[in-house]
C-alpha cells in the first residue's frame, strides 16, 4: 500500500488528472508511520530508550534520502533556465534557501517551505511528529489519544471545507494546518497500534482488496462528491481504516515480490520523484507524446532512480551511520539490537 501511495503522489504531481486525489497519500503515510513507529519503538522506550537515542535513529533513517532528493531536485531546478522552462529560482534564492533546507528546516525566504523539493514538507513534519511521539504520545492512554485525534480533526475539517480540498501543507501560511493534519493522522496510527493486534496476518485476497482500495482512493475522481468531502473521508476514515486492516492481512504469495519491492523503494520514490517531473513533462506537454504512455514512462523512471538511490546511497550510508551510532569496535561480535548491513537493507522502508 505504501508503494502504491508513493506512485500516486508522483503521478499527481506529474499529471493531476491521472491521480486527482494523490495528495491524500500523505495522510495515509502519516497514519502508517504512527502505527509502525509505535509498534517498533514503544517497547524500546518502555525499556529505557531515551529521546535523543530515538531521534538519532530517526534522523539516520530519514536524512540520507532526504538529502539525495534535495540535491537532485535542486539540480533539476537550476537546469530549468537552460531547458526553456524559465528562471524559476534565482541563484540568490537558491543560496539563501538551501542552507535551511539542508538542515531539514523550511526556507524563510520563500513562500514554499521546501521550494526545490516541495513534497519534503511532509518529511519535516514527520520529524516533528516523531519528537511528539517520544515526548507525548507514548505517555498518553488510548482515551487521550482518541481525544487528541478528535480535537485535531475538529480543527482540520473546516479548513479543508473552506479550501475546497485537502491538498494543504507545503506553504508557510498553512503551517498550522500542516500541524493539525499531521497530528490527526499520525496520532490515529499510534492509536491503532495500541489496540490489540492479531497473532498472525494471513495471506489472501483481503490483502489484494487493500491494494485495490488504496489505488481507487487515490486515483478515482467522483464528480458527484465535492472534493473537500471526498478528501476528508479519505484522510479521516479510509486511510486509518486501511492501516488497521493492512495490519491484519498480507497479499497472496504470488504478489509478495512486487509488494515487497514497491514497499522498499517507496520512500526513495517519494524523495526523488520531483526532480523528474519537469524533464518528463517536456515530452508530454511540448512534444505531444501520449499522456498515458508518458505517465508509465515517468513512473518507470521514478522507480529506477529511487531503486538506484536506495541501493547505492541510502542502504550503505545508513549502515555506516548506524555503525557510528553504536560506537562499537569494528571487529566486535554483533549483539541483539545492532544493525548489520543486511538488516538495514532488509528494513530499508520499514520505519
Amino acid at each position: 500500500m505504501r508503494g502504491i501511495a508513493a506512485l500516486a503522489v508522483a503521478l499527481f504531481h506529474y499529471n493531476i488528472s491521472q491521480a486527482p486525489h494523490g495528495y491524500v497519500a500523505v495522510d495515509f503515510f502519516f497514519a502508517l508511520s504512527g502505527f509502525v513507529l509505535c509498534r517498533a519503538y514503544l517497547p524500546r522506550w518502555q525499556d529505557g530508550m531515551g529521546t535523543w537515542a530515538f531521534l538519532k535513529q530517526r534522523v539516520i533513517r530519514l536524512y540520507p534520502l532526504f538529502l539525495v532528493g534535495l540535491l537532485v531536485t535542486t539540480l533539476s531546478a537550476v537546469s530549468n533556465r537552460y531547458t526553456g522552462k524559465g528562471d524559476i529560482y534565482s541563484y540568490e534564492k537558491i543560496a539563501t534557501s538551501l542552507p535551511f533546507n539542508l538542515l531539514m528546516l523550511p526556507s524563510p525566504v520563500t513562500n514554499t517551505l521546501f521550494p526545490f523539493n516541495v513534497p519534503a514538507w511532509s518529511l519535516f513534519f514527520e520529524l516533528i511528529a516523531n519528537l511528539g511521539l517520544v515526548l507525548v504520545l507514548f505517555r498518553l492512554p488510548r482515551l487521550a489519544l482518541l481525544a487528541l485525534c478528535l480535537a485535531a480533526g475538529w480543527w482540520y475539517a473546516p479548513v479543508v471545507l473552506e479550501n475546497e480540498g485537502g491538498n494543504l501543507g507545503a506553504v508557510w501560511h498553512q503551517l498550522d494546518t500542516s500541524m493539525v493534519r499531521t497530528t490527526f493522522s499520525f496520532t490515529a496510527g499510534v492509536l491503532i497500534a495500541r489496540l490489540p493486534q492479531p497473532a498472525s496476518r494471513p495471506a489472501g485476497w483481503l490483502g489484494v482488496a487493500c491494494l485495490a482500495a488504496i489505488a481507487a482512493m487515490l486515483l478515482l475522481d467522483l464528480p458527484a462528491i465535492p472534493p473537500a468531502h471526498y478528501d476528508l473521508v479519505c484522510a479521516m476514515v479510509l486511510a486509518p481504516l486501511l492501516v488497521w486492516i493492512g495490519a491484519r492481512c498480507e497479499p497472496p504469495r504470488f504478489l509478495a515480490p512486487v509488494a515487497w519491492f514497491l514497499g522498499e523503494v517507496s520512500y526513495a520514490l517519494y524523495a526523488v520523484h520531483w526532480a523528474l517531473m519537469e524533464p518528463l513533462r517536456y515530452f508530454k506537454d511540448d512534444l505531444g507524446f501520449n499522456p498515458v504512455l508518458m505517465a508509465f514512462a515517468y513512473l518507470g523512471c521514478c522507480i529506477a532512480l529511487a531503486w538506484l538511490c536506495m541501493r547505492w546511497i541510502d542502504v550503505p550510508v545508513r549502515a555506516w551511520l548506524s555503525g557510528k551510532n553504536e560506537r562499537r569496535p569494528r571487529a566486535a561480535r554483533s549483539e541483539p539490537g545492532e544493525l548489520s548491513h543486511a538488516a538495514v537493507a532488509k528494513s530499508a522502508i520499514g520505519g
